[in-house]
């Protein structure tokens, strides 16, 4: 029973805080995700109607949506690269977006179930582990498409910064790439390892104290007291001597149980001597006759 306490109540606190921590990084990345939608819908709603007004010989890649979002993230994140906001896609425009296999596994995903909105689940890259959150990126504007249609109809502004090869022959209605936020969760595993064996350790101490007091109090107030009552009882039914007496000690029980054994002892040696004291004077007549 000690162990099979130890082992449920080990397991159903490590599950317990295994989803904590992965409740807590969910909770981080969409926080962090809305950040990054929303500095794309301001950067499509404020930036890109200025950019839109200059001269269009030159492009500017602020006025990208996509562009802006993982700069402010990369500059967040700093170098210790704590969460990262990425928007790879299988034929990107930039060779930055270009995507994992992870990546181009979610967006896969994304292009056989067009009813799935969003992914999110913990991998292990490398020697990280990491807890992501994957949301489709579809053509639903034909604007965009003006500049991801065919190279003819791009800018050419944009034609010289990235080239006539990449980043063409999107299709309206069509997944073309994922934005995805990850979040480490490397540290609280770990973390989290250390308070379950904590806590195994502590369980652990604790059942082997409760043992060895559960087994001494049971070896002294019933295993030894059980032992004595019947040695005396075997004592007595082959001796029949009046000098043993069944021990006194153990739980209340016992020591009833010893005092009618005792009492059954005297009765019966009583008896014994009555009947003898009987049976001798007619042994006496009959020898006379």
């Amino acid at each position: 029973m000690f162990l099979l306490s130890l082992v449920t109540g080990t397991a159903a606190f490590y599950f317990v805080l295994r989803n904590r921590a992965l409740g807590e990084a969910e909770e981080r990345a969409r926080i962090l995700l809305s950040t990054a939608l929303a500095v794309r819908n301001y950067t499509d709603h404020h930036i890109l109607p200025i950019i839109t007004q200059l001269p269009r010989n030159d492009f500017f890649e602020e006025s990208v949506p996509s562009f802006a979002a993982q700069t402010v993230f990369r500059q967040l994140g700093g170098e210790a690269g704590l969460y990262t906001y990425r928007e790879p896609a299988l034929n990107p425009t930039s060779i930055g977006d270009r995507p994992s296999p992870l990546e181009v596994e979610l967006i896969r995903r994304f292009r056989d179930s067009q009813n799935l909105v969003e992914l999110a689940g913990v991998r292990d890259i490398g020697m990280e582990r990491l807890y992501y959150v994957a949301r489709p990126i579809r053509i639903t504007d034909p604007a965009c498409l003006i500049c991801h249609d065919t190279p003819d109809r791009a800018p050419a502004a944009m034609l010289a910064r990235y080239g006539r090869d990449n980043g063409f022959g999107w299709r309206l209605n069509e997944v073309v790439g994922i934005q995805l936020l990850t979040v480490p969760v490397a540290e609280e595993f770990s973390g989290m390892v250390g308070l379950v064996a904590s806590l195994a350790g502590g369980l652990l101490l604790v059942f082997g104290i409760c043992y060895a007091a559960l087994s001494t109090t049971l070896d002294t107030t019933l295993v030894r007291p059980l032992k004595a009552l019947a040695h005396a009882a075997d004592q007595a039914s082959l001796s029949g001597s009046h000098v043993v007496t069944p021990p006194r000690g153990g739980v209340l029980e016992l020591c009833r149980l010893a005092e009618a054994i005792e009492r059954l002892r005297c009765s019966v040696v009583k008896a014994m001597e009555r009947l003898s004291d009987t049976d001798l004077p007619r042994d006496r007549g009959g020898s006379a006759e």
